[in-house]
């Protein structure tokens, strides 16, 4: 009985060292896609957003696209979708999968079947999927061999060069911005809110100060990293959010600023904000501590953008105390510091504009919690909207990590004066 026990034991080893050797064994994730080499492409990607009528669209005929895979979700800056693009447009497509760039590639050649599939808008901008409730969801795993395949020949694409102004058209698509650098106030900085996992915009200029936002996921794997305080290029796709356009990076490696920084330390001239709105992007925050109808915002005159603020309604003068209050400014290894504005008034009666500086400012509160020092002997302007430039030497707040300037409005029931700001600079030694 024994006997015959060691002989099945010695069989089932050796049987097991016979298989284990047939066995190729793979731990990466599994390929999921098809591959289909017979695929014809009947619409480009811009015909096949030609099909959307403005509200959820099902593609009821047989449409296949093809494009060139150029974001996925390996860095997990975009989260369940891929951006594909041809040499019309790009278009995402959302999918309800994870690990998505095990399945599609940078550079991998991609066919959709579109028939069956919905157009809809995820903001503003038209994209691909399925239906989910009256809007365009994400297309099922299961379902999504039904509806995308490989093909062989797929090669990763160029980047398209970008320059300001942004040229709209390349929307989706993969592109390039050199001889740039990101905002002093972002230095420093995290890319993505890596604490509370959300969204957050930092902001990258030329050396002529106009500016895009750089849009990153907190659950990003570079969230955490320093944004870097060099010149250099960035490698992303260009985004739109409805009328905002941003940046969002596929991979940490291409942002490369290693070149000596460029321009002022810090030049604010408006122009990169919409007209009317309220200063609350790109690192300002306008603070309204008495009258909530009247507040700091963009306005234009003679194509010239600048900050703006009233009292006046249109029909009365208002109670009004408004701030305008700057990015976080670091001034660590700094000792000669040179603040500047323009400045400008109406001829109507009211107070003047007071210009603050504080150090302990939190960024977001009631500027009247905390403590700020009035910079006195400003040129300001006498009315009649004639520009002055107003200047300071801030040498006072050398070395110092967390200032903050303020500009302080006022008007009273009885007196409204208009006055705008522009071109504040600081220049550093």
């Amino acid at each position: 009985m024994n006997k015959h026990i060691k002989i099945i034991s010695i069989v089932s080893i050796s049987l097991m060292f016979v298989f284990s050797a047939c066995i190729k064994y793979k731990f990466d994730e599994p390929e999921k896609t098809l591959y289909q080499s017979n695929l014809q492409e009947t619409h480009t990607i811009q015909e096949l957003k030609g099909l959307y009528t403005g509200k959820l669209t099902l593609i009821e005929n047989d449409v296949i696209i093809k494009g060139t895979v150029i974001a996925n979700d390996k860095s997990g800056n975009f989260y369940k979708n891929i951006m594909i693009q041809d040499s019309t447009t790009g278009l995402q497509i959302s999918l309800d999968a994870y690990e998505l760039h095990n399945w599609y590639h940078e550079g991998d050649l991609v066919y959709v079947k579109c028939k069956g599939l919905y157009l809809g808008t995820s903001g503003g901008e038209v994209i691909l999927g399925s239906k989910y409730y009256d809007k365009v969801g994400r297309i099922p795993e299961p379902l999504i061999n039904l509806y995308l395949f490989k093909s062989e020949g797929g090669k990763p694409i160029k980047p398209k060069a970008l320059t300001f102004p942004v040229n709209i058209n390349l929307v989706n698509q993969l592109v390039v911005l050199k001889d740039v650098q990101f905002k002093r106030y972002n230095v420093g900085d995290t890319y993505g809110n890596v604490v509370l996992k959300e969204d957050k915009n930092t902001y990258i200029e030329d050396c002529s100060g106009n500016t895009i936002i750089v849009r990153s996921s907190g659950y990003a794997d570079f969230a955490g990293d320093a944004v870097p305080e060099g010149k250099g290029k960035i490698t992303a796709i260009l985004t739109k959010y409805n009328s905002t356009l941003q940046l969002k990076i596929r991979n940490i490696n291409e942002v490369v600023m290693n070149e000596p920084r460029c321009g002022s330390f810090f030049l604010e001239e408006f122009e990169g904000y919409d007209n009317y709105d309220p200063i609350n992007q790109f690192g300002w925050s306008s603070y309204d501590v008495t009258g909530s109808e009247q507040h700091w915002a963009v306005g234009e005159y003679s194509n010239n953008k600048f900050a703006k603020i009233t009292g006046w309604d249109g029909s009365s003068s208002n109670l009004n105390e408004d701030w305008l209050i700057s990015p976080k400014f670091d001034f660590t290894g700094f000792s000669d510091i040179q603040f500047s504005f323009k400045n400008a008034c109406s001829n109507h009666n009211g107070p003047n504009i007071q210009t603050y500086v504080s150090t302990d400012y939190n960024g977001t509160g009631n500027p009247n919690d905390f403590s700020w020092t009035e910079l006195t002997g400003l040129n300001l302007s006498s009315g009649s909207y004639n520009w002055k430039t107003a200047s300071k030497n801030l040498n006072d707040y050398a070395n110092n990590a967390s200032v903050y300037i303020g500009f302080k409005y006022t008007s009273t029931a009885s007196s409204s004066k208009t006055w705008e700001i522009d071109d504040v600079k600081i220049e550093v030694e």
